[in-house]
């Protein structure tokens, strides 16, 4: 899972590039993450 600060509505952002706080460049999408997926270690340790 990633950290994603979004300063934009849900509509948007949808499928639109974002950047993690590791520097991931990530997809925002309308799909809930899963609860069982691990998360990005670098992301925890920014976010702890």
């Amino acid at each position: 899972m990633h950290a994603v600060e979004v300063h934009r509505s849900a509509d948007e952002v949808a499928g639109e590039n974002e950047v993690a706080l590791c520097g991931a460049i990530v997809q925002v999408l309308g799909t809930p993450w899963p609860a069982d997926a691990a998360p990005c270690p670098r992301c925890g340790e920014l976010t702890a």
